[in-house]
Parts: structure tokens; sequence; C-alpha cells
């Protein structure tokens, strides 16, 4: 028997579901309407929510995170704290959905989604967590500290467990390339990491995110400023979503302007105060570890990887152990 269909109330997310920018041809043609809606369908279901995809050609498909009450909270997603599993056992991947927009200044926000006898209303904006480069990490000292030994950056990266093994080597030449400034290079190094792994978000693009991320953190200086501005700038030339899966575009988009998930924002603030301390403690460790999990699979631990060829100094962080994301590096 099919269930009675129910509005659940919903929260959205201030960023834009289309780009007015790549999309300027679509976001007219739904600007026709009060209510211009969106045509998908639901890509994948998971125990707190569900993706729904809109196929955008020729700027390639993107996806609406619908995340229940214990989702990782995506800042492009839709919040529906009232999403049971109920629910979501009457969902199906390749069922119909449609997204129902609201357009102010160009940028549309999503307003309702429907599948099924599901129906979900954004009734408030929720806001999601992000990194604001205009605050110093000043009791971190990130711009010029020396306080960290190879031993203890060695040790974090020791006990992480990338999804592939490579992954601090690509974050490392990106990095580098960004702070030499070689347009060229940067080019080759991010693609050398788009797309690189499997899953619905690659190790390299999990580590790019941590790149993105940690350059923020890491304060307002000339210099992390001007790697973040080549970095927006060079990824803004790549049409992402032909390179790597649609939700991981998302995610990379949102990370050039800051915004994550909490447990990112923890993990990579952990990870500073961390590789900062003249002897870092197992509590400690176990801290960063634990936020890391919670992100995924591996997709915290590549996130890290990502972060820590930013927050590393550069000399210390050329010391790599023989046996980095091995479950056999030294303890420490």
């Amino acid at each position: 028997m099919r269930s009675k269909s129910r509005t659940l109330p919903a929260a959205a997310s201030p960023l834009p579901f289309l780009d007015s920018e790549r999309s300027p041809e679509l976001i007219a043609a739904l600007s026709t309407t009060a209510a211009p809606h969106v045509a998908g369908a639901i890509l994948r279901t998971f125990p707190t929510g569900f993706y729904i995809g809109v196929a955008a050609n020729p700027w390639g498909e993107r996806i609406l995170p619908v995340m229940g009450a214990g989702a990782l909270q995506l800042p492009t997603g839709l919040q529906v704290p009232e999403l049971t599993q109920h629910h979501l056992g009457e969902l199906r991947t390749g069922m119909p959905a449609t997204i129902i927009l609201s357009i102010h200044a160009g940028r549309p926000t999503v307003r309702h989604v429907e599948t099924g006898d599901l129906k979900c209303r954004a009734v408030r904006m929720w806001r999601p967590r992000r990194i604001d480069p205009t605050t110093r990490q000043s009791h971190l000292q990130l711009s010029a500290s020396t306080a960290a030994s190879a031993r203890t950056i060695n040790c974090v990266r020791g006990q992480l467990r990338p999804g592939r093994l490579d992954l601090h080597s690509r974050s490392l030449s990106l990095v580098h390339a960004l702070e030499s400034r070689r347009q060229q290079e940067v080019d080759r190094c991010l693609h050398e990491l788009l797309g690189y792994g499997p899953g619905s978000t690659p190790s390299g693009d999990d580590a790019l995110c941590g790149i993105s991320l940690a350059l923020r953190f890491a304060g307002s200086s000339d210099a992390h400023s001007d790697q973040r501005v080549l970095l927006a700038q060079r990824l803004s030339a790549i049409a992402l979503e032909q390179r790597t899966t649609a939700l991981s575009a998302s995610l990379l988009r949102a990370s050039l302007e800051g915004y994550c998930i909490p447990e990112a924002e923890r993990a990579i603030a952990e990870a500073a105060r961390l590789i900062h301390e003249p002897e870092p403690s197992l509590r400690n460790l176990n801290v960063l570890l634990s936020e890391a999990d919670r992100i995924g699979h591996h997709s915290g631990h590549d996130l890290l990887t990502g972060a820590l060829a930013v927050l590393a100094p550069a000399a210390e962080s050329a010391q790599v152990s023989p046996l980095e994301g091995s479950p056999y590096a030294d303890d420490c």
C-alpha cells in the first residue's frame, strides 16, 4: 500500500543549486516563471538521506543532497530533520524527482522537493559551516611556525589511511606549485588529483578540498591569499563535472569559498593544533583520527592528507615516512 503523501519541513542552503556564471542560459530560462521547476531523478539512497541528480547539459550534472538528521551536513544540501528510514524505504534509484527553485539576484536556491509520495518544503535557511580566512589563527602561528618536528608530522601522517598511498606526494606537488605561482605546473598537478581514486568523492578531490580549506584556515597572509586565488582561478577554468563526480564537483566549489561539513573544519583545526605541539599526545591524535573517521571510509583521511601539505612547514613536509599511510608506521 502506498503511504499518504506528507510534506516535511526543510532548511535550504544559501549556496546556489545551479551556477549562474556557468549556466546563464539555463538560469535565464528558469527565470521566466515565478517558481521554476527542474526535473531530476534519485541517484542514490542511503540510511540517512538521498541524492537527486539534475542534468544541466552542457554544463554537466548537478546534485542535490537531501539530508536527514543523522547525515553528514553537506554545505550544498537540503536539511530535512524529520526524514526517516520509513520515508527512505519508499524511494528507489531512478525514481523521478522535481526540484522547485526560487531565484533571487541570479542565485537559484531550493524551495521544494517532490519524489513519489515524499514532499519536502524549505521553511527556512540554514548556515553551512565556513572557514573564514580573515580570522587569524594566531595562537597556532601557522604562517611562520617552526615548532612542529618532522617526527610529529610523520607521526600524524603515518596514522592516516588515504585511499591512495601517493596522495601526499601529489598534494605536496600542488602546494609547491601554488607557492611558486607556476600556472602550468598548477594545472598539471590539478589534473593529477581531479577524479583520482574511486568513490562518489574520489581521494584526489577530497585532498583538493583539504588543500583549499587549509589555505583559508592558515590565515589571511598575502601568500596564502595569493595561493587561494590561484587555486580558485585554475579550478574554475575546468569543467569539473567532466573530470569527476557531480557530488565531488559541488563540494570542490563549496570548499573554494570555505564551506565544508563541521567534521572537516574540526579535523583541520585539530591537525594544525597537533602538529604544532612539541610532544603530541596519543589522546589528541585519537581525537584527530576520530574526526577523520566521521567523514567517511577514507574521505576524511584523504582530506587531512591534503590539508597537511599546507599546514606543515615546507621543510618538514618534505620529510615523508617511508611507511606513509601504512598501518605499520611507527607509533607516536
